[in-house]
């Protein structure tokens, strides 16, 4: 007696199973989506000068702060107007706000300020003087003269348009 060949049954289609490949990737997603560090971002608009611009005016008062390891020094420019060392280990950002204020008192139309960098100073105190440059308390404003509408914070802008760079 000799062997039948064995038929093959027949085959069936081939389907392709999405159901678990979806719920493979909802689990990743929701993982991912847990385990994600979520940072609050703060955008600070800055100025910067274009390279298409005609010839620049010079504007009668140009404050420039120059941040240095050593400490501030406040400058118009040209001619130096304060310095301002460091005390115990940290800027005297008040004693800056106040020479701000007193420096709009006296120059009102203007709204711009340049924070120079020296290259050995951490980028935190550059945010730091900036912030202090670009705005003031209400009492402030007024004892030195100057007025503004007050932000949510009741802070009146004293410098806000702040171009960045690096000190000489």
């Amino acid at each position: 007696m000799g062997l039948m060949p064995r038929r093959k049954p027949p085959a069936k289609p081939v389907e392709l199973m999405l159901v678990p490949m979806i719920d493979i990737f909802s689990v990743m997603i929701t993982f991912l989506l847990m385990t994600a560090v979520f940072s609050r971002i703060s955008i600070i608009q800055l100025d910067l000068p274009s390279a298409a611009g005609g010839a620049p005016t010079e504007p009668a008062f140009r404050l420039e702060v120059m941040v240095r390891k050593e400490g501030l020094e406040l400058t118009n420019g040209r001619d130096t107007i304060a310095a301002l060392p460091v005390e115990n280990g940290a800027y005297p950002l008040k004693q800056l706000t106040l020479l701000a204020a007193n420096l709009k008192g006296q120059h009102v139309e203007v709204d711009t300020a340049s924070v120079l960098m020296a290259p050995d100073v951490a980028y935190d105190h550059l945010v730091q003087v900036m912030d202090a440059i670009r705005s003031t308390d209400m009492a402030t404003a007024n004892s030195n003269g100057f007025t503004g509408t007050p932000d949510a914070a009741g802070r009146i802008s004293m410098f806000p348009k702040i171009a960045v760079g690096d000190a000489p």
